[in-house]
């Protein structure tokens, strides 16, 4: 989904996409308090997000979207592997 997001170049599928990652991420099956740290890195990612759908074009807001969405993978793949 993320490569979609990143090919994408429609503001409101930007949008869409967007929203069903951050939905996908929810849904996992992560511990309340590995849930809630990750909500300020879901926040700080959706900001940025916003940004760069913004202006696609800003090299600099995709590298924040990639950077923010690495840092949230990291800590999903950190919780699950400790369940």
């Amino acid at each position: 989904m993320i490569c979609d997001f990143f090919q994408a170049k429609d503001p409101v599928v930007l949008t869409k996409l967007r929203n069903n990652i951050y939905n996908e991420i929810c849904r996992l099956p992560m511990l309340p308090n590995d849930k809630y740290a990750l909500e300020d890195d879901m926040y700080l990612w959706n900001y940025n997000s916003d940004k760069y759908i913004k202006n696609i074009k800003d090299d600099n807001a995709r590298l924040k979207v990639l950077s923010d969405f690495d840092k949230m993978i990291q800590n999903v793949d950190n919780s699950l592997l400790g369940n």
